[in-house]
């Protein structure tokens, strides 16, 4: 079934321009042509390489069964539950395919639809975060708590605690179950039908999974390995991802001041910045551009001294430190 039309205020956001308010410099900065091309491939590999990971994981479980071993796939699959999230982010965009309804398809069949996620309504609040980052309807500032930091360290402790041991998913859960970002939120229109394909995608995704394993005869892992991280480590990861792009930082309408990189791959952005999500001042930058040329606009932005040196760090743990 084909996705509804993106609405034109959204679609302002999906054009391939530096938002970078009145800074005449970067204004002036025009990353090459070739770095908004898509490349359908590298987007497909990468999402075959998520589940690849998810899949590994799984069997080394079932083949070794041991804390350590149970422990290790719980974290490579949480870690790849937050690259499907970045997937899905990528779709959001318009950037994952050339097609925007194979485009929206592939990303709510394998990437939102298996975390239970809707690609529609979460396009329509994250387009409203690059609208006007770390204002106060911002619904990534109201959903994470951005705009209380910094924090004491000890709360800061608190809260990523919280989120490892399950509460603070369920806070989350019942938060939306109530409504309380109901005036934040974008309405998102969504026939029946629509609907129904959402339902069938997290249905289809998550029964086939838990078929594989029973069938194997380890259906507790769909329980143990798949689900327990859901609401688990993957709110911690991706609490921590948020910190690191905007916690702290004010609004305004250049995006290179209210954002922050991590400068360079390392083990901490392939637990918590997965497809260079890292990036995350040359992503709100330049929306349109795939995720696997961040890298490269990053490097001439840095060499051409057109971002904020202050927003440009070498790990997630240096962020926690200075937000706290």
């Amino acid at each position: 079934m084909s996705p509804q039309p993106i609405d034109k205020e959204m679609m302002q956001v999906l054009k391939p321009k530096s938002r970078a308010g009145d800074n005449p410099a970067l204004n002036a900065f025009i990353p090459p042509a070739e770095l908004f091309a898509l490349k359908p491939w590298r987007a497909l590999l990468a999402l075959l390489a998520d589940w690849g990971l998810i899949a590994a994981s799984l069997v080394a479980a079932a083949t070794w069964p041991h804390p350590v071993t149970y422990l290790l796939a719980a974290i490579i699959i949480a870690r790849s539950q937050l690259a499907l999230a970045v997937i899905m982010h990528e779709s959001a965009h318009g950037v994952l395919l050339r097609r925007q309804g194979l485009n929206d398809l592939i990303g709510q069949l394998f990437a939102a639809g298996p975390l239970f996620l809707s690609l529609k309504t979460y396009r329509a609040g994250h387009l409203k975060h690059h609208l006007a980052p770390m204002q106060h309807d911002d619904p990534v500032v109201a959903v994470f708590g951005l705009g209380d930091f910094p924090l004491p360290r000890g709360k800061l402790a608190i809260k990523l605690l919280a989120d490892i041991g399950g509460v603070g998913y369920f806070i989350s859960a019942c938060k939306f179950a109530r409504g309380d970002y109901r005036e934040i939120m974008p309405k998102v229109e969504k026939s029946p039908g629509y609907m129904a394909w959402e339902i069938f995608s997290m249905l289809l995704s998550n029964g086939l999974l838990f078929g594989v394993l029973s069938a194997y005869g380890h259906a507790g892992l769909y329980l143990g390995l798949w689900l327990l991280p859901a609401i688990t480590l993957l709110p911690f990861m991706g609490r921590v991802r948020a910190i690191m792009e905007h916690a702290g930082l004010p609004a305004c309408d250049d995006q290179s001041q209210n954002a922050r990189s991590i400068v360079r791959a390392n083990w901490q952005t392939f637990v918590f910045g997965p497809h260079a999500v890292h990036y995350h001042i040359e992503h709100h930058l330049f929306v349109r551009m795939p995720f696997y040329h961040l890298h490269r606009v990053n490097q001439q932005l840095v060499a051409q001294q057109l971002v904020p040196a202050g927003n440009l760090y070498n790990g997630y743990v240096e962020v926690l430190r200075d937000v706290s």
